[in-house]
């Protein structure tokens, strides 16, 4: 600690208060304070006028906290500085009029190149996060440069965000470095590295990012389709501004296709597929590019083909439209709260209580017939209800509504499904029409009988998605119990302990 002091004498790091600070009467010290907090652990350090100035972690991130009032002479967004001298903290405010540049872009690139190489450390394995602690970097500063922090400076935390760094529990990375460690664990050191950079370039351009990065983010992507598909993806989930899809090469088939993937993102199904197009007459072999232009070609339904026929084909279509990139999260939240046996089934929940039929109809409707845009639209007003299974004759099931009162029947012919159920099933579905007549596209929920009310209570306009899958989520039961799914096939899965996560 003595070598610590000595190195941090004269040293002041500032940051800008904020009124729940200045309420609370404790400062953040994950990042512009992180190298008093570090020096603060423990006994504490003492605060010039009286008291001691200690780091806790009862908040689960660390703070400063000192005496009664010490933060009483602070209006909220003033600039705090916090200097060390003759090992006691010395607390006052600042204006930052007349701030030395020099220093300032000093401490700018130490921090961008200590980020690239705690990157490339995480890449290798020798690190397990790919940013660099605050303080570390502060010290580093300290010891090549003592005069560095002399002065006050801006706040680092606002500092290296403007010179496109990001922040994560006190330590610095790259714009786009992979702090989800688990999403890379399958990748190379190469590509991690390779993600990192392609991610950087694309979230900063037009910000005042070195221009020249972009070029070389291409020329990454090309040489790893690993890193190529998964940075489509990223870009259909989140489209790209319209400046950079400009600046993007189109004799590149790489960059070709992430503005294909943009474009599909923002619903433009049409103009993708021609870029689509443009990107295979580069590179046939482009795999992203192959599975997207089968997806669209798949979108013209054979003339010949009847309604019903076309109608399946429709369904399928749409369940691969839920799982692209844009939309897939809808049905991964369902699932997190439900069991993953259900996910067919969730799947189908997606598809109607978030109205990705409509989307899918703005975004692809120029491929699709009119009597094929008149039937998705009549799904659209289709709700989901509760019914009881009557009556099962070979390849006949009858139904009705629970809970309506009315009576009415319905007959559905369905080999696979009339195989499974049974009179006094209650089964969670939306009856379709195909043409001509009612049909089960989706998977089924089925509900215990004892439930079947809790269940109608959930069915009330609009349908809340989350509380329908949440319903199903319990621990391991006997089949036909609640928490099972009806699939297509009409068989029934049970959550696991592994399913349901517990």
């Amino acid at each position: 600690m003595s070598d610590l002091l000595t190195l941090s004498e004269g040293a002041v790091l500032t940051h800008l208060a904020t009124r729940a600070e200045l309420a609370s009467g404790v400062l953040p010290a994950s990042d512009d304070l992180r190298l008093w907090a570090r020096l603060a652990d423990g006994e504490g350090v003492p605060l010039a006028g009286g008291g001691r100035v200690r780091t806790s972690l009862d908040t689960g991130e660390p703070v400063l906290t000192g005496p009664d009032g010490w933060l009483a002479g602070v209006e909220p967004e003033q600039v705090i500085a916090l200097r060390l001298r003759g090992g006691t903290l010395e607390l006052s405010v600042t204006e930052l009029d007349d701030v030395p540049a020099e220093r300032v872009m000093r401490v700018v690139q130490e921090f961008g190149e200590q980020a690239l190489d705690a990157l490339r450390a995480f890449a290798e394995g020798l690190e397990p996060s790919p940013g660099v602690p605050v303080d570390v970097v502060v010290l580093e500063l300290l010891m090549k440069a003592p005069e560095t922090f002399a002065d006050p400076l801006p706040p680092l935390s606002p500092l290296l965000l403007n010179a496109s760094l990001e922040l994560r529990e006190g330590r610095v990375g790259i714009v786009g470095a992979p702090w989800d460690t688990a999403s890379v664990a399958d990748l190379a050191p190469l590509d991690i590295i390779r993600l990192a950079l392609v991610r950087s370039a694309l979230r900063t351009y037009g910000e005042g990012a070195d221009l020249s990065s972009l070029p070389k983010a291409v020329t990454y992507l090309s040489r790893s389709d690993t890193v190529l598909a998964r940075i489509a993806d990223e870009v259909e989930r989140e489209p790209l501004g319209p400046a950079l899809v400009e600046a993007l090469p189109r004799t590149e088939p790489a960059a070709l296709l992430l503005i294909a993937r943009s474009a599909e993102g923002e619903g433009r199904s049409f103009e993708a597929a021609g870029l689509i197009s443009e990107v295979l007459s580069l590179s046939p072999d482009l795999a992203p590019a192959v599975r997207d232009a089968a997806e669209y070609a798949a979108c013209r339904t054979a003339p010949g083909a009847p309604l019903p026929e076309r109608a399946a084909h429709l369904f399928r279509q749409l369940l691969t439209y839920a799982y692209r990139p844009a939309r897939r999260r809808l049905i991964e939240d369902l699932i997190a709260l439900s069991v993953r046996v259900a996910e067919p089934a969730l799947a189908d929940l997606a598809l109607f209580e978030n109205d990705v039929v409509g989307e899918f109809l703005d975004a692809r409707a120029e491929w699709l017939r009119d009597d094929e845009v008149e039937l998705l639209e009549s799904w659209r007003r289709t709700p989901l209800r509760l019914w009881e299974v009557l009556d099962v004759s070979g390849d006949e099931i009858t139904v009705s509504a629970a809970g309506d009162g009315t009576g009415e029947r319905v007959r559905l012919v369905d080999e696979l499904l009339s195989g499974q159920a049974i009179p006094g099933d209650l089964m969670l579905t939306r009856l379709l029409g195909d043409g001509t007549g009612p049909h089960v596209f989706g998977h089924p929920f089925k509900v215990d009988p004892e439930r079947g009310e809790e269940m109608l209570a959930l069915l009330s306009d609009p349908v809340d998605p989350y509380a329908v899958a949440a319903f199903f989520r319990r621990p391991r039961r006997a089949p036909a119990a609640p928490g099972t799914a009806m699939d297509a096939t009409g068989t029934e899965s049970t959550a696991t302990d592994d399913d349901t996560g517990h």
